[in-house]
């Protein structure tokens, strides 16, 4: 699913505005200062699928005319609004089949901009009405998602079984060692059941103010999954006739065995259902953390959700054909998690993606830092008339920032200074991109215990040996030390030019380095033990010396010889025979992000000793 272009004939201050989305990501993000349109073109595109979607309900009309063109299953679709006449493909339509609609149009908005708010509102008030003797085949095309959704996103993928990929990247990026085996549900009475003939009464079976449809039929499934507390222990469940409401406590693992038909799309659609007819009061999973303190997914702050707020509706919509609206998503977060948030698109699959268009807008100079693509769309006011049109990266940081930000080797160290007095806690630079996500995976599979040291990316290796050994950083980081981590290949020779005394020789361990004017260590990736990738670091097996510069490991090299990791390495002739180098620079993201996690923790054990060592430096600072 993708839309390719758009045409806007007028709306607000859209006139004759047009924008190509021709491209291979699945992600657009629109960008430019406030008041350039962006949001404008977001509320034109929701009021289109609107009167598309509830055409064969009379829908009303648009106030502005417009053609519309996305592939869909392999097939491009054109709509085309004119003069009060709908065509597709050029045939003009009194209706339109679902069948080329987008399965939904998922919204998130973040209660800055009331007018999307509002477009989505209506819709839903639509779909209330008609909620209560729903079936199955109704389905909901809008899916409005804001703040308050966080615990029902979190139950469920939190409720899917133990070898469910998405449950565990969850466990991973929220820190989460177990939850448990029941879920906690609040129901309180729905808008429909305002008359006595609503009323709970057990004589005549009526539950739950005697709901129908896919409604009633989820309700049956849980109440079928309740569990009552065990052992004398004393707690309040059942239905409350003080309070009108129901507390119930549902196994996690009956909920499995009924749901098993059904994916976490249908769990997401009957939560909120209950939600939208203002029957579920609250949702509450217990969880305990990796560092023992248990609560629940409620207590997790806005900006540890939106680590994983793009990965959770990619996943509960995985199945549909989606158009994902991010309306400024990241305007109300701390620079540190606007600078985190589009990391985590890395860990969308391909196929996935394939499904589902995510468009993002964005004011946010930080938040692009962080994003892959070397182009984004920039809106803009010209002539007095908005445009949109695409832009390098760094060009859009410039001009959104007004220069403040600069995007070069030399002038990121703004940034870098920033996230260290965000962090305020001891850095290690490295010289890959990926490498922060190798180390921080690595990490979290030989400790229980949160990292000492905030990994960064510096770009290269020359920069990297500029900024341990840089007055500013030093400044910044008050006494705390500083770690740089260098590939064991070309990177040696910046490492050796580091003035100041070697702590460490062995290469196996990783050479370190301390350097003479400050709390700096430069740090060599330790070698595999692998002898293929040894023969291309050290000279005789069991010996201490190398090759230097000429040497090749990088840190991908560590894990080469694991059955799943074969196929990203290839091998090239080079002076006195042949070497074993990985195959693109290009995989190295797909690397990290899908291959590194499902390793055995094993292959990290080659890290415990570097870790050991900053981990002793940052206890003493």
């Amino acid at each position: 699913m993708r839309i390719k272009s758009m045409w806007i004939d007028n709306y607000k201050n859209l006139h004759d505005f047009k924008i190509d989305l021709e491209g291979g990501t699945f992600i657009d993000i629109f960008v430019g200062k406030n008041g350039t349109g962006k949001s404008n073109f977001f509320e034109a595109l929701i009021e289109v699928f609107r009167y598309l979607y509830e055409l064969d309900r009379a829908a009303e009309l648009p106030n502005f005319d417009f053609s519309l063109t996305y592939e869909i299953e392999g097939k491009d679709v054109t709509m085309l609004h004119e003069n009060g006449k709908l065509s597709i493909d050029g045939r003009v339509r009194k209706t339109v089949s679902y069948s080329i609609l987008p399965d939904n149009v998922v919204v998130y908005y973040s209660g800055h901009n009331r007018s999307i708010d509002s477009l989505v509102e209506r819709y839903e008030q639509s779909f209330k009405r008609r909620l209560k003797q729903a079936s199955s085949e109704d389905s909901r095309f809008f899916i409005g998602i804001g703040p308050n959704y966080k615990d029902i996103l979190l139950a469920v993928l939190l409720l899917q079984r133990s070898s469910n990929k998405a449950r565990n990247v969850l466990l991973q990026k929220l820190g989460i060692n177990a939850v448990a085996p029941e879920v906690k549900l609040v129901l309180k009475r729905p808008f429909y059941a305002n008359k006595p003939e609503y009323d709970i009464d057990y004589s005549d079976g009526a539950r739950y103010w005697r709901p129908e449809g896919i409604t009633k039929e989820f309700l049956d499934i849980l109440s079928e999954c309740i569990s009552l507390a065990q052992g004398g222990a004393v707690r309040a469940e059942g239905y409350f006739a003080s309070d009108d409401r129901y507390i119930i406590y549902c196994s996690v693992d009956k909920l499995q065995n009924h749901l098993d038909p059904f994916d976490a799309q249908y769990l997401f659609r009957m939560f909120d259902n209950l939600k939208t007819i203002g029957m579920l009061f609250d949702i509450s999973l217990a969880i305990t953390m990796k560092d023992g303190n248990e609560t629940s997914i409620s207590q997790f702050s806005d900006g540890q959700f939106q680590s994983i707020y793009i990965y959770s509706i990619m996943e509960i919509f995985k199945n549909s054909n989606c158009i994902t609206v991010l309306d400024e998503p990241d305007s109300f977060l701390h620079p540190e998690w606007q600078h985190e948030f589009l990391k985590q698109v890395g860990e969308i699959s391909e196929v996935v993606a394939r499904r589902n268009h995510i468009l993002m807008s964005s004011h946010s100079a930080v938040t692009l830092i962080s994003h892959e693509s070397p182009l984004v769309r920039y809106f803009d006011i010209v002539n007095n008339r908005v445009k949109s049109y695409q832009l390098p990266k760094k060009v859009a940081i410039r001009k959104l920032s007004s220069d403040l930000i600069r995007y070069s080797e030399q002038d990121q160290l703004l940034s870098i200074i920033n996230i260290i007095q965000i962090q305020n806690k001891p850095v290690l630079f490295t010289e890959g991109s990926v490498d922060p996500i190798i180390l921080k995976e690595a990490w979290f599979r030989l400790y229980e215990c949160e990292m000492p040291f905030n990994p960064l990316y510096a770009f290269s290796c020359s920069y990297l040996c500029q900024l341990l050994t840089d007055a500013r950083i030093h400044h910044e980081m008050k006494g705390l030390p500083v770690f740089g981590l260098f590939d064991f290949d070309k990177a040696y020779d910046y490492w050796n030019g580091m003035a100041g005394e070697k702590l460490q020789l062995d290469p196996f361990r990783g050479l370190v380095k301390k350097w003479a004017s400050g709390e700096s260590y430069a740090l060599m990736l330790p070698v595999s033990k692998h002898p293929d990738i040894q023969k291309q670091v050290v000279k005789s097996r069991g010996s201490w010396e190398h090759f230097g510069g000429e040497s090749l490991c990088e840190i991908e090299h560590l894990f080469y010889g694991l059955p799943s990791t074969q196929d990203y390495f290839e091998t090239e002739p080079c002076s006195g025979g042949q070497r074993i180098r990985f195959k693109s620079d290009s995989a190295k993201t797909n690397f990290a992000r899908e291959v590194i996690p499902l390793l055995d923790s094993s292959s990290f054990e080659i890290f415990r000793p570097m870790f050991d060592f900053i981990q002793d430096k940052c206890s003493r600072a």
